[in-house]
């Protein structure tokens, strides 16, 4: 079987697990259908060898479990913003695109170790971040990615606008 199928086949199974992530009202549950998602889609993105992606994956991985067991340490928000940039840097092989992960990552840094973000504002950050692999798979021939990730965009727009929790306490 084709290399590009099959990647696109392991993106469209992590998309799912994105897509119901959208659907979660809770910032924990988000996070651990993020993590899944992550798992199929950085397999993914390494037979398409968008190595760049695979180390915003990792980092991005680590961070929802810091953030789910509530584990932090003095700075940890720069550390990983720092790490990202670095590494995301050092393996992107495909130019200006390949900082589009890398722009993902820090943003979801900022917005996910925060421990006062709510619900809500995680579907709106997963909306921009979505915008950013949208455009980073086509590139990289994830076409199925791509078009979920547009999917994936508009449903937590209308998740994020139709949440009406009140989750402002809420602790991952």
């Amino acid at each position: 079987m084709n290399d590009v199928l099959i990647a696109n086949i392991l993106t469209i199974i992590g998309q799912g697990f994105t897509f119901y992530s959208s659907t979660r009202k809770e910032k924990r549950a988000i996070l651990w259908f993020q993590i899944v998602a992550m798992l199929f889609m950085s397999t993914g993105s390494l037979i398409l060898k968008g190595y760049s992606a695979n180390v915003m994956d990792a980092i991005a991985i680590t961070r929802n479990l810091m953030s789910i067991y509530s584990f932090s340490f003095p700075g940890q928000t720069y550390v990983f913003i720092a790490i990202a940039v670095i590494f995301g840097s050092l393996f992107n092989n495909i130019g200006i695109l390949g900082y589009l992960p890398i722009l993902a990552n820090v943003v979801q840094s900022i917005v996910v170790l925060n421990k006062k973000t709510t619900a809500r504002q995680l579907q709106f950050m997963f909306a921009f971040v979505s915008l950013c692999w949208a455009v980073y798979n086509f590139v990289i021939k994830a076409y199925a990615g791509a078009v979920f990730d547009a999917i994936n965009m508009l449903s937590f727009l209308f998740n994020g606008i139709t949440n009406k929790t009140k989750d402002t306490k809420e602790s991952a």
